[in-house]
């Protein structure tokens, strides 16, 4: 099976898992297909609700799922690092996936951004790659992949993780979405046809003159179509669209990056 496939097939399965433990499971085999030794999905907020048994999922409270060693994820929620950690802060400074290496081109690192790493690694945790994961109007999340301390980042396979990190969120979000109480809105009405077309040139990275001459229309129009979709979603970018149409089966992912 190509990485290609490996990923199509992640996200048919997430698309159908219906519990946070099967999601769980999921993301954990895909990781350590990737070459990762852990992963981290999470909102950017208070985890003193967060349980092993993850019923603050099943009560549509917030995304956390990982395989973080236990008494890092302790040690982490009772000191709230979840408020300065350094990953998490260079994630809310960009929209696609990063090395850990990579966060001082990102934010100002601070001796207490430090010591927060350097806590981590003592806890069996060195590197990583880190797919932020932003909505409007909704608690910033990411979901990062991380090495023991000693491993290094699998190169060859950070843009799949970028794949899989930005669908995880999306299964792990539509899950807490239908579980909040009288709160049914994650599935949409299907993108128009012509939404749809722009969305998909967009996802081979056609820029907006491009999709017009190929779809013969105007550079405006296809803004405007692909404004239209990302308000359709409640999304902050073009990315995220993609990441939801291609999550939803509306086209496939051989389609979209061929």
């Amino acid at each position: 099976m190509s990485r290609l496939d490996a990923v199509q097939a992640f996200v048919d399965r997430a698309r159908s898992a219906d519990r946070p433990p099967a999601l769980r499971n999921l993301l954990d085999d895909v990781s350590r297909e990737m070459g990762f030794d852990y992963f981290a999905l999470i909102h950017h907020v208070d985890l003193a609700g967060y349980t092993d048994e993850l019923t603050h999922m099943n009560k549509g409270e917030l995304v956390a799922l990982g395989t973080y060693p236990d008494a890092w994820i302790e040690t982490y929620i009772e000191d709230n690092m979840v408020s300065n950690d350094p990953v998490l802060l260079a994630s809310h400074r960009t929209n696609v996936g990063f090395r850990w290496s990579e966060i001082p081109s990102l934010i100002p690192v601070t001796n207490a951004h430090l010591e927060i790493r350097r806590r981590t690694v003592k806890a069996g945790i060195e590197d990583g790659f880190t797919v932020p994961a932003h909505v409007p109007g909704e608690a910033n999340g990411s979901c990062s992949f991380a090495m023991a301390t000693g491993g290094a980042l699998p190169e060859k396979n950070l843009e799949i993780a970028q794949l899989v990190g930005g669908f995880a969120f999306q299964a792990a979000r539509a899950m807490i979405m239908n579980a909040c109480p009288g709160v049914r809105t994650f599935q949409k009405k299907p993108l128009t046809q012509r939404q749809l077309e722009c969305v998909l040139f967009a996802a081979r990275g056609k820029s907006d003159w491009e999709i017009g001459q190929i779809l013969g229309i105007s550079p405006g129009t296809v803004k405007r179509h692909l404004e239209d979709a990302r308000t359709h979603y409640d999304v902050g970018s073009r990315i995220q669209v993609v990441m939801r149409v291609l999550f939803e089966g509306q086209i496939g992912l051989a389609d979209a990056l061929r």
